[in-house]
């Protein structure tokens, strides 16, 4: 009942058809500013590098982190935001039950993609990553919820399932610069075709 509550509370926010998937809750891609968000609890990450440097850096990015959030008046735990040139172009969280269900009633099941099974932990044993993914997607923007289960790159057992809604374009030109801290299975499963 608790649920079915706050489903009709926050559909008329999330009223639009699937073509105007824009984002979340008030953190809408190509509006939201690192200025607006002064009101939330928010802390800006360090400066994001190209992958597989230490030292080169993506002068364009930043990034604000959020252990926790209520977002239209839901909770939404490790809420990432990322700017580009001050424009929020992703958003990568936990995807919780209680997310799903709201985004889920608004636009649908997704779109199963093909599942991967990676080798990361390089002990000897060949204990694999198990990546599952759906996505959502019109013109312009995309959503792919990555549920990843398995032995990561330390050897330790790994449970995560998260949402990431991005613009599209901005993901092609942004792919060099390392975001892998927020979603490290994001890339794997969006490049499956």
């Amino acid at each position: 009942m608790k649920y079915l509550i706050l489903l009709l509370t926050l559909l008329p926010f999330y009223a639009p058809a699937q073509s105007t998937l824009t984002g979340l809750g008030d953190f809408t891609l190509g509006l939201t500013t690192p200025d607006s968000l002064r009101q939330f609890s928010f802390q800006e990450h360090e400066l994001v590098v190209l992958k597989g440097t230490i030292a080169f850096p993506c002068p364009h990015i930043r990034v604000f982190t959020a252990d926790s959030l209520s977002v239209a008046g839901l909770p939404v735990t490790n809420l990432s935001l990322v700017f580009y040139d001050d424009q929020l172009f992703r958003i990568t969280c936990d995807y919780t039950e209680s997310l799903q269900q709201v985004f889920e009633a608004q636009y649908g099941p997704g779109i199963n993609r093909p599942a991967s099974s990676l080798l990361l932990c390089q002990d000897g044993n060949r204990r694999r990553m198990q990546v599952n993914s759906r996505h959502w997607q019109n013109e312009n923007t995309m959503a792919l919820v990555t549920q990843a289960g398995g032995y990561n790159a330390q050897c330790l057992r790994e449970q995560r399932v998260r949402l990431t809604i991005a613009s599209r374009p901005m993901v092609t030109l942004t792919s060099e610069c390392d975001l892998d801290e927020l979603d490290p299975y994001f890339d794997t499963s969006w490049r499956i075709r």
